[in-house]
């Protein structure tokens, strides 16, 4: 069983990510950490950065996901998913190409590329993506307070189209079933025992579908967290 956490950049999704990890005792597959990721850097390096190194930085992203996802389909288990690979894909590589920031010969490459990914078996769909989202005002505010030190001094209209893509993307997301969650409803900064409710609000979603025991499961976790790209 795979659980997906979506949102965009400032949502909290890695925070929400580890603690329903512990709440349900599933096994955690976060995103890679800046220093694994050698184009991170230089694409927030100004709007040159940007267009020299958008179609690297993708590339690197949709490597690294689907090398983690099948490492994670082969150990097998129940896994909570930091970020999905359909938002690499759909919203950021998307996004530069439509920003002017990637070649239109990079990205129809770019796109051969994924669609023949979503073929293969680690590609299954999550039961079920758990999509963060609220005001820009509020995500902004958060990804200046809590935001990687690149991110803060990146152009707050990066993140406002950012932000409206998100929102165009979810609207018209039909892969898996999407529990919605505002993040001006909890903090799990100020109050970690808010997860409990949103625990309750994913089990009521699952267990319609699969048995309680698998969100419980009475044996050690094979591996308490899992880097992911």
């Amino acid at each position: 069983m795979l659980l997906g956490v979506a949102g965009m950049i400032g949502c909290g999704k890695s925070t929400l990510s580890v603690a329903l990890a512990k709440r349900f005792g599933l096994q955690l597959a976060l995103e890679s950490v800046d220093a694994e990721n050698p184009w991170l850097e230089l694409f927030y390096d100004g709007e040159s950065g940007m267009r020299t190194y958008g179609l690297h930085l993708q590339l690197h992203f949709l490597a690294t996901r689907f090398e983690s996802m099948r490492k994670m389909r082969a150990m097998g288990g129940s896994w909570v998913l930091d970020r999905t690979w359909y938002e690499d894909a759909e919203i950021f590589a998307r996004g530069l190409y439509e920003s002017g920031y990637m070649h239109s010969n990079d990205w129809a490459l770019y796109q051969r590329l994924y669609a023949e990914l979503l073929h293969a078996p680690a590609a299954r769909p999550p039961r079920l993506m758990v999509y963060l989202h609220g005001p820009f005002e509020t995500i902004l505010d958060r990804i200046i307070t809590r935001g990687r030190p690149k991110e803060k001094d990146t152009d707050p209209e990066y993140f406002a189209s950012l932000h409206a893509r998100y929102a165009t993307w979810i609207k018209g997301f039909r892969r898996c079933p999407v529990l919605h969650l505002d993040v001006r409803e909890y903090d799990l900064f100020a109050d970690p025992g808010a997860v409990d409710d949103i625990a309750t609000r994913v089990r009521l979603e699952l267990e319609r579908e699969i048995p309680q025991t698998e969100l419980w499961p009475a044996q050690k976790r094979r591996k308490d967290a899992f880097a992911q790209g």
